[in-house]
């Protein structure tokens, strides 16, 4: 029986060519030599995927069971806001950078460092129109507040908020924005600069460029992907 949930994202789910199928394994390494038994073009990415296991990365020889969602997460690109220290969301609407740091810290809060990531209308040399970003939901918010909680829990910020958009955004728009409050700005600064750059190394989100040579996936670490395709 096919009880393992096996999810594919970004240009991974391209070359499969579903977001999802429905296998049988006792390991993540078996189901996905079972994926890519019956979508051959998988291997192709072989040496680059990670393996994740209900919502938490996960090693190759992880074992699995009946019910279990592994997702095969390609080199990435990067809850509802509430009035706990630690704000994390995905979201497919704009984002109201003016509330999200209205909202963050308290008058004992002396600085407050704020990153905002923007679609910027070049590539290596190329113009690029639009942007479109896709991200594992679930696992994306779960890893960002695992990222938020570790730097609050260094001590010495008040609090952190990091929010990233999904969809097609156009040149100028917001992807992802963080915030950190805190009395000082030594280490207000540093908290937001390590937020950005694990978002960037373990938050699974995958742009595509949409650019005048055509459009291409992008992996933040190593450049893009694959060619562009016109």
């Amino acid at each position: 029986m096919d009880d393992i949930t096996v999810l594919v994202f970004g240009p991974l789910r391209e070359r499969v060519g579903v977001a999802e199928v429905h296998v049988d394994g006792s390991t993540v390494q078996e189901v996905w030599d079972e994926l890519v038994r019956r979508h051959p073009a998988a291997a192709v990415d072989a040496g680059s995927v990670r393996a994740a296991r209900n919502l938490g990365y996960c090693e190759w020889d992880t074992a699995v069971r009946s019910g279990d969602t592994v997702a095969f997460i390609p080199p990435v690109a990067g809850g509802s806001a509430d009035q706990s220290p630690v704000r994390v969301w995905i979201t497919n609407a704009p984002i109201d950078i003016a509330s999200v740091i209205d909202s963050s810290g308290t008058s004992h809060d002396g600085a407050v460092a704020t990153f905002i990531g923007r679609v910027r209308d070049h590539s290596d040399g190329v113009s690029v129109h639009r942007m479109d970003y896709e991200a594992y939901a679930e696992m994306a918010e779960s890893e960002m507040r695992r990222i938020g909680e570790e730097l609050f829990e260094r001590g010495g910020i008040s609090t952190i908020t990091i929010v990233h958009r999904t969809g097609s955004l156009l040149i100028g728009d917001a992807s992802v924005v963080v915030v950190v409050a805190a009395p000082h700005r030594d280490t207000a600064f540093p908290a937001c600069q390590q937020a950005l750059e694990l978002i960037k190394s373990t938050v699974p989100v995958w742009k595509r460029e949409h650019r005048t040579d055509g459009a291409r996936w992008v992996d933040a670490r190593h450049g893009a992907t694959g060619e562009a395709v016109p």
